[in-house]
């Protein structure tokens, strides 16, 4: 797809009811004084004065759109991507931080990249390298697909946006939740290169600022939250169900199959009892606070394990031999990965004592 425009990136922030943390993320952006870039704003039917506000920025690369009511956290996501017209697409939330003095580096970066399909702005990296890049296909897919991590600072190339269509394909809550970018980077990587951008361009709120900030889409309370163990099950299962579909080699598809279940699992089992101990988290989605002991973790395990067998393994491996097979495989991946991850640990405390 031939570029018609002179815009080199997108900045799409979907917004409800949150006017005074979207406005000083828009100034923010818009105080980088490059003509070539766009904020793209989205508004989900916000009942405050939202639209008279922005309204009154006077900002020719901001476009301002309305759904006239809310049509929910996952439409908005999706669809201010899609209205984004820049060589490169980057997602923020309206509560989001951006650092506007590391634009430049990461435009040029951008520029000089033009294989990138996708990636994120890591926003607490660790690394000395500015960025990573990893070849189309496996490499890229087994460090980008399926990851569902916060969404700040996502980052795709348009024409592989639009290629993949992901308003028609991933616009149904029951198959992605609100994780339709992950299944979007399984699918660009294969188009394309992925990379991870070290330089903290986009930060999300962290402490104190997230307790203030109740979220607007999320209710812990519920079973269907995104970090409850059903809903990292019915990831998991709709997760195996797209790689599936893939063309990618036999091999790299299971690798990539023990890849998604091992972090799912550990999603809806030491993920979860991190989110329900942590006090700012608690107070952002409605919760008390509580310990999940390990006769819990043990149980929500199980009830993951046998769920999963019934929704994929029973389904795709119809003899009870190459289901027997596949078990095997899968709980010789675990026992890899968990021992690795005890040696790394033993290791560790071993270098420091």
């Amino acid at each position: 797809m031939l570029m018609t425009n002179h815009i080199e990136i997108s900045f799409c922030i979907p917004t409800y009811n949150n006017i005074a943390s979207a406005k000083r993320l828009i100034l923010n952006i818009l105080e980088f004084a490059n003509r070539n870039i766009e904020v793209i704003v989205l508004d989900n039917g916000s009942t405050d004065d939202t639209l008279e506000i922005l309204n009154t920025i006077n900002d020719t690369r901001l476009k301002v759109y309305s759904n006239g009511i809310n049509k929910g956290a996952l439409f908005n996501m999706i669809n201010v991507l899609d209205k984004g017209q820049g060589k490169y697409l980057t997602y923020c939330t309206d509560h989001d931080h951006i650092d506007n003095s590391k634009i430049e580096k990461f435009r040029i970066f951008l520029q000089n990249n033009s294989s990138v399909s996708c990636g994120y702005c890591e926003y607490a990296s660790k690394s000395e390298k500015q960025y990573e890049l990893f070849e189309s296909g496996y490499p890229a897919i087994s460090k980008l697909g399926y990851i569902t991590r916060h969404p700040t600072g996502f980052f795709f190339r348009r024409d592989i946006w639009k290629l993949i269509n992901p308003v028609e394909r991933f616009s149904d809550f029951e198959l992605v939740d609100l994780f339709p970018l992950e299944f979007v980077f399984a699918e660009a990587t294969l188009i394309g290169d992925g990379a991870i951008y070290h330089d903290a361009v986009f930060s999300p709120e962290r402490g104190a600022r997230v307790i203030k900030h109740k979220s607007s889409t999320t209710n812990g309370k519920s079973k269907s939250a995104f970090f409850s163990p059903l809903t990292r099950l019915k990831l998991a299962v709709n997760f195996d169900k797209h790689l599936r579909t893939l063309n990618i080699p036999k091999r790299q598809k299971q690798s990539l199959i023990f890849s998604i279940f091992y972090k799912e699992l550990v999603s809806a089992t030491l993920g979860f009892k991190s989110v329900m101990f942590n006090d700012a988290l608690c107070a952002h989605y409605y919760m008390e606070k509580r310990v999940i002991g390990k006769k819990e973790i043990a149980k929500i395990a199980l009830e993951f394990y046998d769920g999963y067998t019934n929704r994929v393994i029973k389904v795709y491996y119809k003899s009870y031999a190459q289901q027997v097979k596949f078990k095997l495989a899968l709980w010789k991946n675990l026992t890899l990965r968990f021992t690795g991850k005890a040696l790394s640990k033993y290791l560790k405390r071993s270098t420091n004592n």
